[in-house]
């Protein structure tokens, strides 16, 4: 319980550290998000004629916004949670703590966050009249949990890791642009050629980007056989992700 307790209290922390010198911080943390699928949307949807798959009757934008917030969740989460030791070098100092507390703190405080957002999305799209397939709400909620074990197995690990290779904290976000084109978030995998579709399979997000679309665009509300896979992957990237982490946790302060 206690543990618990430092969990809710860092995770509030750094919630609050968002809002820090500004009045109006919050919006801009839902309105920020919401910019940025009016560009993609406009770039994608209009000028370079992006296209649902055949199977779908909604406008791109719309289709684009359930799979762009859950990549946010994830590519942010880590990102967030990659620097939290350092972020938190003179609390693990001084304070006798579990020091995976501040990374689960990060990434959960993104997870929260990105998901007030992604609930406004959706109230947005169901006065738009766009359909949505509220049966598949429980589906879609356990791709969102086993999406956030997956952002803290690797979180755990890449901070971990930042202590000592600092020009991690330089490359990360290089790699999750290269991630993000690389998944099929902007487009459909239905529409690019199938030799390249088959290489998509490779990517484990592009797993995740089409379980949350059929259970909210296509009303499949059991999971199947990859939503266990894929919680399974989870379960194992954050068991490896704590281990790394366990074994390079006791030289930190060293290198802080």
């Amino acid at each position: 319980m206690p543990h618990f307790e430092l969990f809710v209290s860092l995770t509030v922390r750094d919630l609050r550290s968002r809002f820090v010198g500004s009045s109006s911080g919050w919006v801009w943390l839902i309105l920020n998000p919401l910019l940025l699928l009016a560009v993609y949307g406009f770039v994608f949807g209009s000028i370079f004629q992006a296209r649902v798959p055949p199977d779908l009757d909604m406008p791109f934008i719309a289709w684009l916004a359930v799979a762009l917030w859950p990549w946010m969740m994830f590519s942010e989460g880590c990102l967030r949670g990659a620097q939290s030791i350092r972020e938190h070098a003179a609390l693990i100092s001084k304070v006798a703590l579990p020091r995976q507390m501040p990374v689960l703190a990060s990434v959960t405080s993104v997870f929260l966050i990105h998901l007030a957002g992604y609930s406004a999305v959706f109230i947005i799209l169901a006065f738009m009249d766009i359909q949505l397939w509220w049966i598949g709400l429980p589906r879609m909620l356990l791709a969102l949990l086993s999406l956030y074990i997956l952002t803290v197995g690797l979180s755990l690990a890449l901070s971990a890791v930042q202590v000592f290779v600092r020009d991690l904290e330089q490359a990360l976000p290089t790699v999750f642009m290269f991630w993000f084109f690389l998944t099929p978030i902007l487009y459909s995998p239905e529409l690019l050629p199938s030799d390249m579709g088959h290489w998509l399979q490779f990517n484990p997000i592009t797993w995740w980007m089409a379980e949350i679309r059929q259970s909210m665009l296509h009303g499949d509300y059991m999971p199947g056989w990859p939503a266990l896979l894929m919680l399974a992957g989870s379960l194992v990237t954050a068991w490896l992700g704590l281990k790394l982490f366990n074994r390079l946790s006791p030289h930190f302060e060293d290198f802080l």
